[in-house]
Parts: C-alpha cells; sequence; structure tokens
C-alpha cells in the first residue's frame, strides 16, 4: 500500500467511534434526522434491536421508522411501527397522529379521524392533529371528498385522460362542489374528444345548475344526436326545456326519459336541482 493510502486509513480509523454510547448516540441522531432514508431505517432497526435501549428511545426510533416506511410507500409495514409504539408507550400522540396520517393519506378518513381523536385526547393543542382532523372529516361527512382527492391524483399523473376529467367533472356537477371548476373540467375533455355523449352530458348538467339552459340544452342535444334513446340525456334536455319555457317539449323529453330508465326522475332528484 502506496505510503499515502496507509496515512489516509489510519486517520479514518482514528475519526471512527470506539466508545458504544458514542456511537449509540450517532446511530440514534440518525435514526431522528438522517436524510438518507436507507440509513435511517438500517439506524432505527438497530436502535430497535438493540435489548439494552431504554423504553422511551425504542418508542422514538418506532415512530422514526414508521414515517420513514410511510414516506417509502410501506403503509401497511409503518402502521405495525405506530402500533409496536403504542403497545410501549399508549399516551403516546405523536405516534397516534403519524398513524392517522397514514390512514389519511390512504383515504382510511374514518380511520385517521380516531387517530387523530386518540391524539388529541391526551394532546388537546396538537395543532396539525386538529388540522388534519377537520380535513379528513370533511371525506367522512361528504365521501364524494375522496373521490375528487383521488381523481385529482390520478390527473396529476394523466392530465389529459378524458375519463378521468369527465368523473372529476360529473362528480363536482352532482355534489355542487365549484362549479366553474367542474365545467373547466368538462370543457377541457371536449376539447380532447368533441363526440363523447357522457361528457356533453356532465356539462349539460353543468349549465343546468348554473342556469344557463340554452347552453345547457345545446349540450343534451348534442349528446342525443349520439345517443338518441339516452334516459339521462333525454331527462336532461327535458330539464332544460323547462328552463325555456318549453313545457310540452319538455314532457315529452321527460316521458320518453322515464321510459328508456324507469327512476331516471328520482335519480335525478338527488342532484339537487
Amino acid at each position: 500500500m502506496r505510503p499515502a493510502l496507509v496515512l489516509c486509513a489510519l486517520a479514518l480509523a482514528a475519526c471512527a467511534p470506539s466508545d458504544p454510547e458514542v456511537l449509540a448516540e450517532q446511530r440514534y441522531n440518525s435514526c431522528q434526522t438522517s436524510m438518507f432514508p436507507q440509513q435511517r431505517l438500517i439506524d432505527c432497526s438497530a436502535i430497535i434491536a438493540d435489548p439494552g435501549v431504554s423504553d422511551d428511545r425504542r418508542v422514538q426510533a418506532l415512530i422514526s421508522r414508521g414515517s420513514q416506511r410511510a414516506r417509502l410507500g410501506e403503509h401497511a409495514r409503518a402502521v405495525a411501527d405506530f402500533g409496536r409504539a403504542l403497545r410501549i408507550d399508549a399516551e403516546n400522540a405523536l405516534a397516534y397522529f403519524e398513524r392517522g396520517a397514514v390512514h389519511h393519506d390512504r383515504g382510511a378518513y374514518e380511520s385517521a379521524v380516531a387517530s387523530y381523536d386518540a391524539a388529541l385526547a391526551i394532546q388537546p393543542d396538537f395543532d396539525m392533529a386538529l388540522r388534519r382532523r377537520a380535513e379528513a372529516l370533511e371525506y367522512v361527512v361528504d365521501p364524494w371528498r375522496g373521490e375528487i382527492a383521488w381523481l385529482d391524483q390520478a390527473l396529476a399523473q394523466d392530465p389529459t385522460n378524458v375519463e378521468l376529467l369527465n368523473n372529476r367533472c360529473w362528480t363536482r356537477a352532482v355534489n355542487g362542489d365549484d362549479l366553474d371548476l367542474a365545467l373547466a373540467d368538462c370543457d377541457a375533455a371536449i376539447r380532447l374528444n368533441a363526440r363523447y355523449g357522457a361528457v356533453l352530458d356532465s356539462r349539460g348538467l353543468v349549465h343546468l345548475k348554473r342556469g344557463d339552459f340554452q347552453a345547457a340544452f345545446a349540450d343534451y342535444d348534442a349528446a342525443l344526436a349520439l345517443e338518441p334513446n339516452n334516459g339521462h340525456y333525454l331527462y336532461g334536455r327535458g330539464l332544460a326545456r323547462q328552463g325555456l319555457g318549453a313545457k310540452d317539449e319538455a314532457a315529452t323529453d321527460l316521458a320518453r326519459a322515464e321510459a328508456a330508465e324507469p327512476g331516471i326522475g328520482a335519480q335525478y332528484a338527488t342532484y339537487g336541482l
């Protein structure tokens, strides 16, 4: 070995910690703060497996490893880590919060709220738990918000997917959630495929809810040119005609719609029209 390499090796050896307590402290710090995910997992796992480590440090290592696993998409293993932490310390608000966050991100909103509630029962001023609980509760009270959240994620990956755009437009229109955004989604979908009857139907519903009966009529009429006996399109055009004062034509459309799809009137009654 060349002299320079020998000196370098000796210097590294001299810098390496030989004191077990120093090594344990470095490992603990790495478990909590390392920017390298795999190193963090290794160091946290070593702390968890150490029979001589205190319960407090084992709990903190389990929470840290669970949080890292959640960031890596290993949700089941993350929840297992938080569960182990809580078996050691059932009053650990952070473990409940982190478990709630995993449930939240997976769309299990009721489980998320339950975990946030447990965290807040221990630490009532836990601001992040309060905020995330409020977010999750919206999806529990209005489950369709979970569908919007999923569609947002899907469209971020595939922004020109006509089916996804139509589904988000329809979901927003049915639930009265930001009709301007709903219209933007439908418009984008129609630019991609102007002969897609389902999107014309969705946009027609948006126009109905906005009170623009002429635009609604035009969309439903265009959709019926593609599928003349579709009950949804007939019912929508009937409602548009009602709004325009064409009572006889409206009655004809509504009757044809009911014949094509029995119960369509009761279905539309749930759309808030």
